[in-house]
């Protein structure tokens, strides 16, 4: 866990353990979610393969640390407090809610890596022979670019 997510559990009373599992839960409905769209015999694959990877986890716990410093900036409360209020307390479990909830990832996408990774884990080497095909392509065009220039 991170110092931001430590800091919340602390001050709230959360359990670690339970805020791990929200964590996980959420990250496995955003795939879900980001995968809906998939024609249906390709969605669960791709659903399974992502949610094996630890690159999406990795970019999934930095999008989750992300909100939770968000419901801190909400409330104005420091994560170095040494204690809370009871109100703040609920003020700053309804942030946290609030910046994490299914309509908080609406518009956030896996990068780059992970996106990369899933394709390869995916499509295996079928990319690899189509790029390396283009790049003999490319050669010969190439070779025959340069045998017409020495003509002239």
């Amino acid at each position: 866990m991170t110092t931001t997510q430590s800091n919340f559990c602390r001050l709230t009373g959360m359990p670690e353990e339970i805020y791990q599992t929200i964590l996980f839960e959420c990250g496995c409905e955003f795939a879900e979610n980001y995968c809906k769209y998939l024609p249906e015999e390709a969605r669960e694959n791709h659903i399974r393969v992502m949610l094996s990877l630890s690159q999406y986890w990795n970019w999934w716990k930095t999008q989750w640390n992300i909100r939770t410093q968000e419901a801190f900036g909400l409330t104005g409360i420091k994560e170095n407090e040494p204690q809370l209020c009871p109100f703040e307390i609920e003020a700053l479990k309804e942030a946290f809610y609030d910046t994490h909830c299914e309509n908080s990832y609406r518009n956030i996408y896996p990068n780059n890596l992970v996106m990369k990774v899933l394709r390869q884990k995916i499509y295996g080497s079928r990319n690899n022979t189509l790029k390396s095909n283009s790049i003999k392509g490319m050669e010969r065009n190439r070779t025959r670019k340069s045998s017409v220039s020495v003509e002239l």
